[in-house]
């Protein structure tokens, strides 16, 4: 029996346009009306999360969102963080030494602000912070942060062709100790190592009672494979990259096609 369903949002819940279709929030209702909890789950920051929360109505001291890809677990209705595995100042240093090395533009993200370098590598500038996110940005010279300064990812966006030919010059013993995910084709994310979506939906199920069987997941790219993967029911979407159709119990319509409240009402109808 289905007792939780987590969604991611870009290219899953939300459409093209990066809205919430009418089906799609009909579905969720719908869900929720059968007892059932509504958890999004997503790589952005809880403020670029904080319009849906009235939309969806998770609004009981019960509900909650997973955010940074799991780094942060907050109860919806008042932010407060239940959950929260930091990047240090020492880890910031190092992937910005690393990301220079091999001419990536990386942004650091922390509850408040996705920060700009004073400069990106001579011609891989960034658009994360200009196209991707509506989370604050602010230009900041990383050497100035204090050394008590906490992180919840780096983020590196950049054409897709020099990402894919750069991943691979990655420092490989340094990969190993983080956990990295492919977001888009063009977008790594870093986090603490052992932090994904999945085992922030392991956390907050242990603090709600519900089990990872119990749970329907659904998403479209890598770093929703862990959810995906640990859920008794994984829902790839019909826009999903290959790899997370090939390990979901369902492929459902595409995110133009309200695909999340057809894997709703495949399951719970």
């Amino acid at each position: 029996m289905i007792k939780l369903i987590a969604t991611d949002l870009d290219g899953t819940l939300l459409n093209e346009k990066k809205q919430l279709t009418k089906n799609n929030l009909q579905a969720l209702h719908y869900a929720h009306e059968k007892g059932i909890k509504i958890v999004v789950c997503t790589g952005r920051p809880y403020l670029a999360t904080h319009f849906l929360i009235d939309e969806i109505g998770l609004k009981s001291e019960e509900d909650y969102l997973i955010v940074f890809n799991g780094a942060q677990v907050r109860r919806s209705i008042d932010g407060r963080i239940v959950v929260e595995n930091s990047l240090t100042h020492a880890d910031m240093l190092i992937w910005y030494q690393e990301t220079a090395r091999l001419d990536l533009p990386i942004n650091v993200i922390d509850s408040e602000w996705v920060y700009e370098p004073l400069s990106y590598p001579e011609g891989y500038e960034s658009f994360y912070a200009s196209k991707l996110t509506a989370a604050p940005s602010t230009v900041k010279d990383y050497a100035s942060f204090s050394e008590e300064h906490q992180f919840l990812k780096f983020v590196i966006t950049v054409d897709e062709e020099h990402l894919a030919n750069q991943i691979p010059k990655m420092n490989p013993e340094l990969k190993s100790r983080y956990s990295i995910s492919r977001s888009h084709p063009f977008q790594l994310e870093i986090m603490k190592k052992s932090v994904d979506k999945g085992r922030a939906l392991k956390q907050l199920g242990d603090h709600l009672g519900i089990r990872m069987e119990e749970m329907m997941t659904i998403g479209d790219q890598m770093n929703d494979e862990s959810m995906i993967k640990m859920a008794g029911t994984g829902v790839a979407m019909g826009n999903a990259v290959p790899a997370i159709k090939e390990m979901a119990q369902f492929v459902t319509k595409s995110h133009i096609e309200d695909g999340v409240a057809h894997a709703i009402y495949h399951y719970i109808k």
